[in-house]
This record gives structure tokens, sequence and C-alpha cells, in this order.
């Protein structure tokens, strides 16, 4: 199948994009910093043949106004957009920043939740509101100011993947980055600088899915060992699966892998 058009749907803050398409039960995803809705086009082809998949763009992102950078009104501007579109409990899908948003959902909101997916993904970084944002983070920036869009979205795909990763792929992922809003980056990493996960996580008591790129070199094993470590401390079911071969975006790196460990995580709700 294609991937769906944007969707734009009006809240209280101002309004949210997203994709949706299929029927049946709900699954929803949540993308990265150097993501949006079209990340997910590889597994609206195949979850869609049975899931209602519903992709949003974060705030910032897509055609979605920005939000008070923090990752409870993230939380909360998610939980306005699935009671916009009349979502049943569904299961949450969110990938690196998605995965930060997707946690404290999952644990402000349990009542929505069937299951929770995280992949490659941290507890934030535990910084004070209003610090200044990392080295790293600042140097994005830069780029995103002073490249154009196309050698933005060549750097970014080339530090997210893995280094056998072919050229088709990273050029799709090179699109997606290229599309990068900076009220929209700026926010997303504030968000994550200043989250933690670990008690959100620690109280959890669903099923929840943590998906490894085994090259990863964004979510380090330490960081996605933590994330694990939290969820293990309360009651929550959890499963762990490595997707071989891939850095930090193996949802098109080995998409058939990560569809294949999503799938059977699924099958099993």
């Amino acid at each position: 199948m294609d991937l769906p058009d944007r969707q734009t749907v009006s809240l209280h803050h101002g309004s949210v994009s997203f994709r949706q398409a299929g029927t049946g039960p709900e699954l929803v995803f949540l993308h990265g910093l150097a993501g949006n809705s079209r990340t997910w086009e590889e597994q609206f082809k195949v979850f869609a043949q049975s899931w209602r998949v519903t992709a949003w763009d974060a705030p910032g992102y897509g055609e979605s106004d920005p939000v008070t950078p923090t990752v409870d009104r993230y939380a909360a501007t998610l939980e306005a957009l699935v009671a916009a579109l009349d979502l049943r409990p569904f299961v949450l899908v969110g990938h690196s920043m998605g995965g930060v948003v997707a946690g404290r959902f999952a644990a402000t909101y349990p009542d929505r939740l069937r299951a929770l997916v995280l992949s490659c993904t941290l507890l934030g970084r535990r910084q004070p509101a209003g610090a200044p944002l990392g080295e790293g983070y600042l140097a994005r920036l830069a780029d995103l100011e002073t490249l154009d869009a196309e050698e933005y979205g060549r750097r970014r795909a080339t530090a997210m993947a893995a280094p056998e990763c072919g050229p088709e792929t990273l050029k799709r992922l090179a699109a997606i980055a290229a599309e990068t809003r900076r009220d929209g980056l700026e926010s997303a990493m504030r968000v994550i600088a200043e989250a933690d996960n670990s008690a959100a996580l620690a109280g959890l008591v669903l099923p929840v899915l943590v998906l490894i790129g085994e090259l990863d070199r964004t979510a380090t094993p330490e960081l996605t060992g933590a994330v694990v470590d939290s969820l293990r401390a309360g009651s929550a079911q959890v499963e762990t699966a490595v997707v071989p071969g891939v850095g930090h975006a193996p949802y098109l790196e080995n998409s058939g892998a990560f569809n294949d460990a999503l799938g059977a995580f699924l099958s099993g709700i």
C-alpha cells in the first residue's frame, strides 16, 4: 500500500497532523528526532492489513503546531489526539524520542494502552529544567541552521544508520530527516534532555517489548539497559529483541526483522 496522506485535527492548543490506514485493533507509532510520520512507511505496509495504524507528527514536526517542550505536555498532546480520534485501547510504539514520550504516556494514561513497545530509546537525560542543551544537540541545531535541507538529511542519515547501510535506505532516511523543522527539533531535544522515566517505567504493569538496534550508536547498550532495568524493577511483562545489523533506524534499515519482532509481540497480546 502507499503511505497514507497526512490528516490534521484541531486540538485545544492547535493542530496535530497524523497518518492513518487500516482497520482492526489500534496500533499507534511515535517517531524520533530525525523522523516524522513518514518514518513508518514500511510498518504501514505490513500492519495496516490487520490493524488500524496511526502515526503522529510530534509537536513541531510535519504540520503539527509546537507545544511547551516537556515530556508531560507531549504525553498530554498525544492523549488529546487519541481522544479526538476516538481510538480504542491501543498498542503504542515509540522510537527514540518517541519512546521517551511513549513511556511517560503509558505511566500517565495506563487505561489507554494494551501494550507498549520501546524502540532504541532511553529514560531521558535527566537534566535540570532550563539547563543548556548538550554539545551534541547544539551542534545538530547549528547544522540545521547552516546546511541546506538535503545535506542536513544526509548527515543525519549517516549518523543514524549502521556503517553497512545501503544507499537506498540512506536516501530514504535522509529525505525524512530533511523535513525537520527547527522549532520541532529544539523542543524535542529539550523533552529528551529534561525527562527521567525511571519511576514511570518502574510503575508499569502491562506487556512491554524493548527493541534494540545491534549497532546503535545513539541508544547505546548502557542507555537501553537502563530502560530494561527500570521496567524490570516493577511489574511489567518485559520482552527484549535485538534487530541485527542495524543502527538507530531499524524500522527502515532492516524493516523485515523489525516488523517480525513487532508482529511476534503483537500476536502474543
